[in-house]
C-alpha cells in the first residue's frame, strides 16, 4: 500500500532538487549522490548507480566546470541554451530516483513530469534575468548574478533533505507566479508582423 505522506514528502524533495537543477545542472545530482551515499536519503533501486562514488567525483567535476564556465559573460548564454535541454532531463533524472514508494514506471513517469517541468520553469526564469542583466549592465552583472546562483544552489541542496517541505511548496508558489508573469508578459509583446 502507498504512504500517501512519503510520496508527498519526496514529491515535495523532488520538486526542491529539480527547482534547484534549474539554477545549476550538476550541483543538485552531487548533493544527491552524497546524500545516498551517506545514508541520508533512500534512492529508487533502478538509481543505486548514483550512490557510488566515481559518480560523485564525475558529479563533482561537472560542478566546478559549471561554476567557472558561468562567470564569462558570452559563455553563460551558451550555457543557457545547452541548460534548455540538460536541465529538464537532470530535474527528470532527480525526481524520478527519489520516488521509491509506487511502481518504478510510473515513478519515472512522475519524475519525468515533475522534475522536468521544474526545473524547465526554473531555468526559463533565470535566463530572462540573465537576459536583462545582459541587456542593462552589458554583461558586467553576470558575474555577479552568477556567483549569487552559486551560494543559492549550494546552500538549498546541501539542506534539502532536513527542508524539503517548505522549499517545495515554496517553488511550487513561485513557479506559479513566474509562469503567470511570463505568461502575462508574453501577452503584452507585439506579435510579429503586427507592427505598422
Amino acid at each position: 500500500m502507498i504512504d500517501v505522506g512519503q510520496l508527498i514528502f519526496v514529491i515535495l524533495m523532488a520538486v526542491s532538487l529539480s527547482a534547484c537543477a534549474g539554477i545549476r545542472a550538476f550541483v543538485p545530482p552531487l548533493a544527491l549522490s552524497l546524500f545516498a551515499l551517506t545514508g541520508h536519503i533512500t534512492l529508487s533501486p533502478q538509481f543505486q548507480w548514483l550512490a557510488r562514488w566515481d559518480v560523485a567525483a564525475i558529479f563533482g567535476a561537472a560542478v566546478i566546470l559549471e561554476i567557472l564556465a558561468d562567470k564569462y559573460p558570452g559563455v553563460d548564454h551558451v550555457l543557457d541554451s545547452i541548460g534548455l535541454v540538460v536541465k529538464p532531463a537532470m530535474g527528470a533524472l532527480l525526481a524520478s530516483s527519489l520516488i521509491t514508494t509506487i511502481d518504478p514506471l510510473l515513478g519515472l513517469i512522475i519524475g519525468i513530469i515533475v522534475g522536468g517541468t521544474t526545473a524547465g520553469v526554473v531555468h526559463a526564469g533565470r535566463a530572462k534575468l540573465r537576459l536583462a542583466s545582459t541587456a542593462f549592465t552589458g554583461g558586467l552583472g553576470n558575474p555577479v548574478i552568477s556567483f549569487i546562483e552559486d551560494a543559492l544552489s549550494i546552500t538549498w541542496a546541501a539542506v534539502m533533505p532536513w527542508v524539503a517541505i517548505v522549499t517545495g511548496i515554496l517553488v511550487i508558489v513561485l513557479m506559479w507566479i513566474l509562469i503567470a508573469w511570463l505568461l502575462k508578459h508574453r501577452k503584452r509583446q507585439p506579435a510579429v508582423g503586427t507592427e505598422s
